[in-house]
């Protein structure tokens, strides 16, 4: 994982990208709505009938494949457009999007959104952009699961999570807001051995976990860990 800038970062999420006037035409098209810690925005299935940007909050995106597995996929945070493939697509919707916290958002009805698309042209081309870079962090998060070495496997899943979430790629603390089942999902491991591996990271003072809230309190160390270089075992009672 190479560096970056906080200001190539802030760039993933499309609402940013956005100029004054295209973020106005995007509000005027559509309406606040406050969702409650556990709400659902969309159902898998259902119609793509809105696309969402997140002004506060977080969201899940999980989704359930023929087995009946549930599977997280991703969350989005402020500053993320959401939900916009189905309408564009004009497809139902491929997976689930629930509050994790107290949600904002803009809501934008399909048709309204589409209109704004064809008098907006660059609008499109960010929200194709916003497409095109998911696909990429998905790929590389499914390629970081498989490793050799499950610590080192584990903070490279980690890192990639974190730097969906984060703001920025600062020393600062970042937290994750999944379940151990949830991060179990994406490591592609058993929860047992999630725990293991999770227990390593606390030894090695690199993570706490608290419920629902993986906190990663040195971000230096896990990409160190994530390019196979240990860090030494820090002592978690003097920070």
């Amino acid at each position: 994982m190479t560096g970056s800038s906080a200001t190539e970062h802030a760039e993933r999420r499309a609402w940013c990208r956005l100029t004054p006037a295209e973020r106005a035409a995007l509000t005027a098209a559509g309406r606040l709505k406050v969702w409650h810690p556990g709400q659902i925005l969309v159902l898998q299935g259902s119609p793509s009938a809105s696309v969402f940007v997140i002004l506060r909050g977080w969201v899940k995106i999980s989704a359930t494949n023929y087995r009946g597995d549930d599977a997280p996929l991703a969350a989005r945070g402020p500053a993320e457009i959401v939900g916009e493939m189905g309408p564009v697509s004009g497809l139902p919707r491929t997976a689930t999007m629930s509050a994790i916290d107290e949600v904002h958002t803009l809501v934008v009805t399909r048709e309204r959104f589409l209109a704004v698309l064809r008098a907006q042209p660059r609008i499109a081309e960010e929200v194709l952009r916003t497409t095109a870079i998911r696909l990429q962090e998905s790929d590389r998060l499914r390629l970081e699961s498989g490793g050799p070495d499950f610590p080192q496997r584990l903070a490279a899943v980690l890192l990639e999570l974190s730097l969906q979430h984060a703001a920025d790629r600062s020393e600062n603390q970042v937290d994750l807001h999944f379940n151990q089942g949830e991060l179990a999902s994406f490591a592609r491991v058993s929860r047992s051995t999630l725990v293991r591996g999770l227990d390593e990271l606390r030894r090695l003072g690199i993570v706490r976990t608290a419920r629902r809230r993986i906190t990663i309190v040195h971000p230096h160390a896990l990409r160190e860990l994530a390019a196979g270089h240990p860090p030494p075992v820090r002592d978690n009672d003097s920070e």
